[in-house]
C-alpha cells in the first residue's frame, strides 16, 4: 500500500487523480484530473483507507466531474463503480458530468447507464443532487 509503505498521509503524498473537491449542503463534487488508469488504483484505495481511518466521510449525494481526465479505462471505471455503489447502498444518489463518449460506453459496457444518471451539465446535476436525501 503507497502511503504505508512510504509512511506518508495523502496529505504529504497528494493525490494525483484529484483536482478538488467541493462541498455544498447536500451534494460534493469530486473533481477528478489526468490519467487515471489501473495503476491509480492502489493510490485511490489507500485515500479511501486514509480517509475512513481519520474519521472521515462523504454523507452526501455525490457528482462526480471527469472535465480533467485525460483517459481512464476500464479496470478503473470498474473499480469506481464497485465504490460509488456503496454510496448508493446508503441512499446517497450518484452523478456524473463532462462525461466523454468513452467513458459513457464503458460505464454501457458495465450495464451501469441506468444505475448511474450523467448529467449534462453540473447545473443540472445541482438542481437534481442538491436536496436533502
Amino acid at each position: 500500500m503507497l502511503f504505508k509503505q512510504n509512511n506518508q498521509s495523502p496529505k504529504k503524498n497528494p493525490t494525483p487523480y484529484l483536482d478538488r473537491m467541493d462541498d455544498f449542503e447536500f451534494v460534493q463534487i469530486v473533481r477528478l484530473k489526468g490519467d487515471i488508469d489501473q495503476t491509480m488504483i492502489p493510490v485511490i484505495q489507500n485515500r479511501i483507507e486514509y480517509n475512513r481511518s481519520q474519521g472521515s466521510k462523504i454523507d452526501k449525494n455525490i457528482i462526480v466531474d471527469y472535465k480533467k481526465v485525460n483517459k481512464i479505462d476500464s479496470a478503473t471505471i470498474a473499480f469506481h463503480i464497485v465504490r460509488l455503489k456503496e454510496y448508493q447502498e446508503k441512499g446517497f444518489k450518484i452523478g456524473f458530468i463532462n462525461m466523454t463518449e468513452q467513458l459513457r460506453s464503458l460505464l454501457a459496457m458495465f450495464h451501469q447507464c441506468d444505475t448511474f444518471k450523467i448529467y449534462l451539465s453540473e447545473e443540472e446535476a445541482m438542481v437534481a443532487l442538491n436536496k436533502p436525501v
